[in-house]
């Protein structure tokens, strides 16, 4: 899918921390792509968890995880709040988060990883329920919780993640994958 939001005002930036933030959303520039931002964001997500899988023990993965989470919905609000845009489509730091969540438990082989991306590029394009019920309240207007943008842009992808999780899960406790 071809880019459907302006471009990052990259020339509204006016400081160092508004900078690292548009940086953080976007992974350093894979949101930029003009084709397909969300699965170039995932695809560095999986290449992140299979090099976190080689040298990092459990907790130190999922400890990535947390601080992903709360760093990406921090730069997640200040891109929103500088795009003047919802969700716009260059953070991708969610799908990232997201993504980790899905594989956190994956054996580490190359076979589950790639159908761990798949599963969650499944779940967050097709935003099946509860996915699509979580990015309608994160650009919803209705409720004054300061980082409800923030957080709501990788909550989404959060629910996605438990949904890929679920699903590794059951592949791999019956023997579907190696």
């Amino acid at each position: 899918m071809l880019r459907k939001y302006p471009p990052i005002p990259w020339r509204q930036i006016k400081t160092k921390s508004q900078l690292l933030a548009v940086t953080i959303a976007v992974v350093g520039g894979a949101g930029l792509s003009p084709f397909a931002p969300g699965t170039a964001g995932s695809l560095v997500g999986i290449a992140m968890v299979w090099l976190l899988q080689i040298w990092a023990p459990f907790w130190v993965q999922f400890l990535v995880l947390a601080l992903l989470i709360v760093i990406g919905s921090w730069a997640a609000q200040r891109t929103v709040e500088l795009t003047q845009t919802p969700d716009h489509g260059s953070i991708v730091i969610d799908e990232v988060a997201g993504v980790l969540l899905g594989a956190l438990f994956c054996e580490g082989n190359l076979t589950s990883l790639t159908i761990a991306f798949f599963v969650f590029r499944f779940f967050d394009i097709l935003k099946l329920p509860p996915v699509g019920k979580v990015d309608r309240w994160s650009k919803s207007r209705t409720t004054s919780f300061a980082y409800q943008n923030g957080f709501g842009v990788v909550a989404d992808d959060l629910v996605a993640g438990v949904q890929t999780l679920i699903v590794m899960e059951i592949l791999q406790r019956y023997a579907i994958l190696p």
